[in-house]
């Protein structure tokens, strides 16, 4: 039997470390581990890596809510006094909000990742204005959409890639919530729906407020499918 474990752990990412990159995030959370005294494996070879997985990197501008990290460790821990002990070593703008053990075999958050969700704060965007435009681009059956970053250019359809929209107003504008492809085809952007539903209006925040994983297993699938266990 194998004396590693892994522990996926989700973790929250403060205003005040937005604008930080997903490497200084890594090297965050390496030290936070290290420090707290927990067996932290690392990677074989001439320049030895720390064993984290993340879903996504976060794009900088960003706060999360429940950004997910599975962390493998030379040794076995309870997750409760896992997360207790890192807990004392993290701040409150980047702070554990839950772990659990995962199969050490399980596929890595990122080539697991299915969905993600987001709240966007509009100021200036009327609620009712947003409200209608939103049900118009779900009844829609599409929306081609095509973006550039750097060189590189992609389309793909937009209406597809969201499985839903929502418009709650607030004191001065309006708030977006919304759940986006974010898989191995396609990485649809909040912004994307601001540019393409809202032109003209300049978000205040982006919060990534959960990851939606493919959590399946061939246990867990006959399951769902039978009632049992075979």
């Amino acid at each position: 039997m194998s004396s590693q474990q892994r522990i996926r752990t989700w973790f929250r990412k403060g205003e005040r470390v937005k604008y930080i990159s997903h490497l200084d995030v890594l090297r965050y959370w390496e030290r936070a581990i290290r420090r707290a005294g927990l067996p932290l494996a690392y990677s074989q070879g001439f320049t030895p890596h720390p064993k984290l997985f993340f879903a996504s990197p976060l794009p900088l501008g960003f706060t999360a809510e429940r950004e997910v990290m599975d962390v493998i460790l030379d040794g076995r821990i309870d997750p409760a006094e896992f997360q207790a002990r890192l807990a004392q070593q993290a701040t409150d703008d980047l702070s554990l909000v839950g772990a659990r053990e995962v199969p050490l075999g399980a596929p890595q958050p990122q080539a697991a990742m299915l969905w993600s969700d987001y709240r966007v704060i509009v100021p200036g965007l009327d609620p009712a204005d947003a409200r209608q435009r939103a049900e118009s681009f779900l009844a829609s059956d599409t929306l081609t959409w095509r973006e550039e970053r750097g060189e590189r250019e992609r389309t793909y359809d937009l209406r597809a890639a969201t499985a839903w929209l929502t418009t709650r107003p607030i004191d001065g504008g309006t708030e977006l919530a919304m759940r986006l492809q974010s898989d191995q085809h396609i990485t649809a952007r909040p912004e994307a729906i601001l540019a393409a539903l809202f032109p003209g209006f300049e978000p205040q925040s982006f919060v990534r407020t959960g990851i939606v994983l493919d959590d399946r297993s061939p246990a867990r699938e006959l399951w769902r499918r039978y009632g049992q266990y075979l």
